[in-house]
């Protein structure tokens, strides 16, 4: 369990009241003495696809912020709602121009290094796509490659890195 701590809100956000703190669970959570809403802390989701071709992974290179400049498999934040099946499927298609055919939960981690959202879990999935046309999402990426499973270049998350390496050692 990492070691973080949630937002510190001091207000409602539906009604504006400032709020107060009571034992539920055994834990000391926020809530609302006017409109009973309770706060409890939660994590973001995002998904990572990890597309193959031989012994080549597809890449894309990023072009905001965090990591500006870095490389990363094709990834993002899970929509509000959303499954993170469905997540995979539209990031994969924004940030490669590619449709996804198939795909396999590998792994879940927490991530340790993004500043917009400490602690939230990243789905990785092996991804097989349909044959297709790369393009890149400018507004999010600056490039788009294929590179060497060995010779990647400069990645940018920690757990995208970690898992580069779990791959080389396959």
């Amino acid at each position: 369990m990492l070691q973080i701590e949630p937002p510190d809100f001091c207000y409602c956000p539906f009604c504006g009241r400032k709020l107060g703190i009571r034992v539920e669970e055994e834990k000391q959570r926020k809530y609302c003495r006017s409109c009973s809403w309770t706060y409890y802390p939660h994590v973001a989701g995002s998904v990572a696809a990890i597309i193959t071709r031989g012994n080549k992974i597809l890449l894309v290179q990023r072009n905001r912020e965090p990591y500006l400049g870095k490389w990363m498999f094709p990834a993002g934040f899970i929509d509000y709602g959303e499954h993170p099946d469905e997540a995979l499927q539209r990031e994969v298609k924004e940030e490669t121009g590619l449709a996804v055919r198939e795909f396999q939960l590998l792994k879940v981690m927490q991530s340790v290094d993004d500043p917009r959202s400490l602690g939230h879990l990243l789905f990785f999935y092996r991804v097989t796509c349909k044959n297709g046309l790369l393009r890149t999402d400018r507004d999010e990426n600056q490039n788009i490659g294929w590179f060497d499973i060995q010779s990647p270049p400069e990645i940018g998350w920690l757990s995208h890195q970690q898992t580069i390496k779990e791959l080389q050692q396959l």
